[in-house]
């Protein structure tokens, strides 16, 4: 039935868009082809539906009158649905010749930019089935498509370009089609055959720039082709073609050696290092039982070296990264699923990868050994490191990190290292663990340049204390590159034991006053993984007996980055104290002498009030959760802040950002598990609850509210006696003082005592409420969750079965909604009715129809702002008068299908971003159904 829908729709979506005056709407457009290109059953068969070819052949013959956007239109939707082979045989022998036109005036500027894309699109499509591929080549598209990308066009052409010429060349190797992979490699490599560049004695720099401009496009395509990793692990006639007939390697060089543009050259070398790899497959496919020796990896390691070796000699540093970081990328990608390359040299294991790793770390290892503060970094240390990288490196390795030193001495070393480490950054997600801890060394001495302490824990002697902005560049990626290994990687003090000092040396780091607020946020967060990962809770006897330490210091550090004047920088210090206050509870019980010394608590209670940023207000509300589980934190809170509860209310009531108020729920979570309370104030946080659950316009407070309740529940239970989600066999009776034997009559009554206590403080009415149809389907899907496991632990024992209706109870649960109401109610403290709000609003209004003055304006509008209430003065709340009874709530449990009515929920969701939804928007079906009303919008 859906599927009759959604063609009929498509039938008048044809024959809306012939009208010549019909203009597609773009965004309607990018959708529908999103949702016809997916894996939904929905959809996926409209692309074989036998009637929309010729729906399409309909639209095509009288194309000529359609505006541009229907035009386009048309040729995407062409391209969706030639990627089947049956629906091009119904197309292509009708309207190919017209096609075949379009895509020989492809590289006519009078061809509009979106067309051609579209028409791109097609020949992707084309691609996916031999008899396009055969189309391709006798109309001689191909061709036209190619030389798209000699032109100056937009960066998706041309890219689209690439995709297409590789996808094309492959698709003709997958054939078996060796005639046509060579006439189309033959038309690639064309400009590179016709230059004779070796005849040329002398080249000015504008012949040269005429030259790279033919020559990029086809390097571009090229590596295209060969990058595809997949392809170049089987037998294919690509590689052998360009390797044993093409010579291409020999052109390369040749263009290597005469051309100098080091754009250029990068891409001459990345293909020379790609079709290195290929000449490994090429002998020795990808399979299960092939196995690789050291001899198989001679000529990329040799290629690898030579390169950058050529590099070298022309001085051209930054070309060296961008190719060496081009290198452990691809190497990673070609390599990632199988064992590490390792041979053995003179006993001395090396790895294939860790010898195209070292080179992109030499600038660094020259940084910290030749730099400006040569004097201040331990030589024995940093000589140890370079000893043992250069201990797993072979002789081709030393020379080139030695030849790539001298290099670096010549230049500007500073400048140098800041491309390379900023080039290290692409590097830091494609490492196994073992180059990972070799990397952090050796940015970790960089870093170590930094410390503004010598290692007596004196200030070193510099020139300036005022660091020029490239080295804190330097310093920014490096920190940076850092705080991602710790976080991504096993960093362990076995192979690395530099992790151990890392603390120590940003916490001295930070004392520098000309730090950039990315630099301070990156630093904090390295400090916060270091406590985290690092400190093991043996440590705290130490820290005991040795005061002093820069771990000791950490609470004055947070201190005064709380109050930074960067909001970016209080939220790291905030997110700092937050992992140093949970980790205080238990595991470092230390740090809570620090956080009491310095108040740290009380300040962020008064930035959760007071900031003016709300992710701050948010962050240090975590903190103040986190300390509610120590009794001295919380006591010390207590002194300058003795009505906390009450302020976490008013926030959870007032503050106008989610983010804030779902906080504040949390920490009334924590707040109630951890501190004990009033009755008085019990009974107002339930109040407080209920209306978060029900009224709060913030999804995710109305979430952090159920799970407050299901703390309450689980609350109820421990204190009469559950343990572990059973009632042991006797427990202690508060009531009696005594022990009692808990049978299936005692733990019932238990068990309707607590039915009776969460529907008189509301707690059932909320989760009967949120199980409503109207509510949204994440809360709803909480609630009921949250209401199954109450009711399984209540059938486990047989309760529902003694439950009994009252006389005055509604029926069910559907008559009792009706019953509830909502009061909005002024609480006590409120000095000002509706009815004075609602004059002020109509001398508001007065004073604005009789202002003749811009300044009066301005004065009326300050007066209209001043009605708003403050956000410390407690709004309207939200009071329940009727109660759900727990008859009515088990009754209401068992006799719906929760469970299907959310499932339908979803669906009706997943609906509204549905294909047919979709061309009802493009249709207008809602613009013309009167029967729909004007405000169900989604």
């Amino acid at each position: 039935m859906e599927n009759t829908l959604i063609q009929n729709k498509v039938k008048l979506l044809f024959e809306k868009i012939s009208d010549p005056k019909y203009v597609m709407n773009n965004y309607y457009a990018d959708h529908f082809f999103t949702k016809i290109r997916c894996a939904d059953p929905e959809v996926s068969y409209l692309r074989s539906w036998p009637l929309l070819p010729d729906l399409i052949i309909e639209a095509l013959n009288h194309s000529g009158h359609y505006h541009n956007t229907v035009k386009v239109f048309l040729i995407r939707i062409l391209g969706v649905v030639a990627q089947g082979e049956v629906n091009f045989a119904k197309i292509f022998p009708k309207k190919g010749d017209e096609i075949a036109k379009a895509f020989s005036e492809i590289n006519s500027h009078n061809m509009d930019s979106s067309l051609r894309v579209a028409y791109l699109e097609v020949a992707l499509a084309l691609v996916n089935h031999n008899s396009g591929v055969f189309w391709l080549l006798e109309s001689g598209a191909w061709r036209e498509i190619l030389r798209l990308c000699n032109e100056k066009r937009t960066v998706f052409v041309v890219r689209q370009t690439y995709k297409f010429a590789s996808s094309f060349i492959w698709k003709l190797n997958d054939i078996g089609d060796e005639a046509n992979v060579k006439l189309v490699l033959l038309y690639v490599i064309s400009p590179m055959t016709e230059i004779d560049l070796i005849r040329i004695d002398s080249m000015t720099s504008e012949e040269e720039d005429s030259h790279c401009k033919t020559f990029e496009p086809m390097l571009q395509i090229l590596l295209a082709v060969v990058s595809n990793e997949q392809q170049i692990k089987t037998s294919n006639i690509v590689i052998e073609f360009m390797l044993k007939d093409a010579k291409v390697l020999t052109y390369f060089y040749i263009m290597l050696d005469r051309l100098r543009r080091e754009d250029v050259s990068l891409l001459i070398t990345k293909c020379l290092f790609w079709m290195s790899i290929g000449k490994i497959f090429l002998s020795k496919p990808v399979v299960a039982t092939v196995k690789y020796d050291r001899d198989d990896f001679i000529e990329l390691a040799v290629t690898y070296f030579n390169t950058v070796h050529h590099f070298i000699k022309r001085r051209c540093a930054t070309t060296i990264f961008d190719y060496c970081n081009a290198c452990n990328l691809i190497w990673a990608l070609v390599w990632k699923s199988n064992k590490p390359v390792i041979w053995e040299r003179d006993g001395r294991k090396v790895e294939l990868h860790k010898q195209l790793l070292v080179i992109c770390l030499v600038p660094s290892l020259v940084y910290i050994t030749l730099g400006q503060n040569t004097s201040v970094t331990s030589p024995d240390r940093v000589n140890d490191y370079i000893f043992k990288v250069m201990n797993t490196t072979c002789e081709h390795t030393a020379r080139t990190a030695y030849a790539l030193r001298d290099l670096m001495l010549q230049l500007d070393t500073q400048s140098v290292t800041l491309q390379s480490v900023k080039r290290l950054t692409c590097l830091k997600n494609h490492l196994n663990d073992d180059q990972a801890n070799l990397v952090f060394q050796a940015l970790f001495y960089v870093l170590k340049e930094y410390d503004p302490l010598d290692e007596n824990g004196d200030m070193k002697a510099e020139p300036s204390y005022d660091d020029d902005q490239e080295k804190v560049l330097v310093m920014t990626y490096v920190l940076d590159t850092l705080l991602s290994l710790v976080k991504n990687y096993n960093i362990n003090w076995q192979e690395s034991l530099e992790v151990i000092c890392l603390h120590t040396v940003v916490y001295n780091i930070l004392k520098r006053t000309n730090l950039s607020c990315k630099f301070v946020v990156t630093a904090l967060n390295v400090i916060s993984i270091t406590v985290k990962k690092f400190l093991p809770p043996n440590l705290s006897l130490l820290m005991e007996s040795k005061p002093g330490s820069t771990m000791h210091e950490l609470g004055k550090l947070i201190y005064i980055k709380m109050h930074d004047l960067n909001w970016e920088v209080r939220d790291s210090a905030l997110e700092l104290l937050y992992v140093v206050t949970d980790i205080s509870f238990i595991k470092f019980p230390p740090f809570q002498k620090q956080i009491l010394s310095n108040k740290l608590i009380n300040m962020a209670t008064t930035m959760a009030l007071n900031d003016h940023e709300f992710y701050v207000r948010a962050s240090a509300l975590r903190c103040i959760g986190a300390a509610s589980k120590m009794s001295p934190l919380w006591e010390q809170l207590k002194i300058d802040y003795p009505n906390i509860q009450e302020l976490l209310l008013t926030i959870l009531a007032n503050n106008p950002e989610g983010i804030v108020r779902k906080e504040a729920c949390n920490v009334l979570c924590d707040v109630y598990q951890n501190v004990k309370m009033t009755p008085n104030f019990r009974a107002i946080i339930y109040d407080h609850m209920v209306c978060a659950a029900l009224s709060d316009f913030h999804w995710e407070v109305q979430i952090t509210a159920l799970k407050f309740w299901k703390i309450v529940i689980q609350s109820f239970l421990n204190d009469q006696g559950m343990l572990d989600g059973t009632f042991p066999p006797v427990t202690f009776s508060r009531e009696t003082r005594k022990i009692v034997t808990l049978n299936d009559k005692e733990i019932q009554r238990r068990l309707s005592r607590i039915l009776d206590e969460l529907s008189s403080i509301g707690c059932l009415t909320v989760l009967v409420k949120l199980l409503h149809e109207d509510t949204e389907v994440d809360i709803m899907d909480a609630a009921l969750s949250l209401s199954m496991e109450l009711l399984d632990t209540l059938d486990k024992y047989k309760v529902p079965e003694n439950l009994k209706p009252n006389e005055n109870d509604p029926k069910s649960v559907d008559e009792l909604l009706k019953q509830i109401k909502l009061d909005n109610y002024v609480p006590s403290n409120g000095d000002i009715d509706e009815a004075e709000n609602l004059a002020k609003s109509d001398n508001v209004i007065e004073g604005i129809l009789k202002a003749d003055d811009i300044n009066l304006l301005a004065s009326i509008y300050e007066r209209h702002m001043s009605l708003d209430t403050d956000e410390t003065e407690t709004k309207n709340k939200i009071k329940l008068l009727k109660f759900v009874t727990p008859y009515l709530f088990v009754t209401f449990l068992k006799t719906n299908d929760l469970k299907q009515i959310i499932e339908q929920k979803k669906n009706w969701k997943d609906g509204i971003k549905s294909l047919s939804s979709l061309l009802d928007d493009v249709l207008g079906i809602y613009e013309v159904n009167d029967e729909v009303n004007d405000l169900d919008c989604y």
